[in-house]
């Protein structure tokens, strides 16, 4: 399935493949295989009805994830953090 992200620390739309039955956190794997994501970042999904915040969504499935998306007519977005310090 395609969904539809919202990158808050850029400003832009990103559109991505994956499976329906995937675990949310499988996004952040697909946000670094094309390059949104550095080995350094990490990356905070949820939904942000004003574009600022993320609210965490309780979904075992990607499915989910974006069933609630629709049925609330939230944005799906994520936020970058860093999980190393600079070497």
């Amino acid at each position: 399935m395609k969904i539809k992200l919202f990158d808050l620390d850029r400003g832009v739309e990103v559109e991505i493949e994956i499976e329906r039955e995937a675990h949310p956190t499988t996004i952040i794997d697909k946000l670094r295989a094309i390059g949104l994501l550095t080995h350094r970042e990490t990356a905070m999904i949820g939904v942000s009805p004003n574009r600022k915040q993320i609210w965490y969504v309780p979904a075992s499935t990607v499915e989910q994830l974006v069933a609630y998306v629709n049925q609330t007519k939230q944005t799906l977005c994520f936020r970058r953090f860093p999980i190393h310090k600079p070497g």
